[in-house]
């Protein structure tokens, strides 16, 4: 169903994964590999998903990870994934590479309980930056990532080849978001924003 309404270069690309895809086909495999066990003997008269977890009551044991980019599936991008997690009452994890400013996610998540995911950066201006605009909009914890040393190759397929709209819309949105944190993004980190125009 998604394919039918996603824009084709941009679930080519949510679809794939990077080099050789080796990680995202042993992660298929390993999700494929979980197995729901059922429980005997149990009191199954009200059965519940909410559970407690990090301090926070959640309906079910299933949170948002962070996914860059949600604007390539969904024009509200972020702000709609908020919503949705919001309805269902678990926890949200806004990405580093989100295509919306903060204050919009958090306005859409209603108090929902929130994490931010953060590649830590090389400036420790920057580093505080972040932190001090994630700590101001009530995130309550950090996931760091620290296996991103470098960028991914992504290698393209026909359907993968972002159209010159949606390539510049992208590019607007994180030019933009340079603009507003006074961001000062080296020539390394320039060449990690790699948009393929039609």
């Amino acid at each position: 169903m998604a394919q039918q309404v996603i824009p084709k270069a941009a679930f080519g690309y949510i679809a794939s994964g990077a080099e050789d895809t080796f990680t995202l086909r042993e992660n298929i495999r390993a999700f494929n590999h979980k197995l729901i066990v059922p429980h005997t003997l149990c009191d199954v008269e009200n059965p519940s998903t909410e559970i407690e977890f990090a301090g926070e009551k959640l309906s079910s044991p299933i949170i948002m990870a962070p996914v860059a980019a949600h604007k390539l599936a969904n024009e509200q991008g972020e702000v709609a994934t908020a919503r949705g997690v919001h309805e269902f009452g678990s926890l949200y994890t806004t990405s580093s590479y989100s295509t919306v400013d903060l204050p919009e996610i958090s306005e859409a998540l209603q108090g929902t309980p929130h994490w931010f995911q953060f590649y830590f950066s090389k400036d420790d201006g920057i580093n505080r930056h972040i932190m001090d605009r994630v700590k101001a909009e009530g995130y309550k914890a950090i996931v760091l990532t620290a296996d991103a040393t470098v960028g991914a190759i992504v290698r393209l397929t026909s359907a993968m080849v972002l159209s010159s709209q949606l390539a510049c819309r992208l590019l607007k949105n994180i030019c933009q978001k340079a603009l507003e944190n006074q961001w000062t993004l080296s020539t390394n980190q320039l060449n990690n924003v790699c948009l393929h125009v039609m």
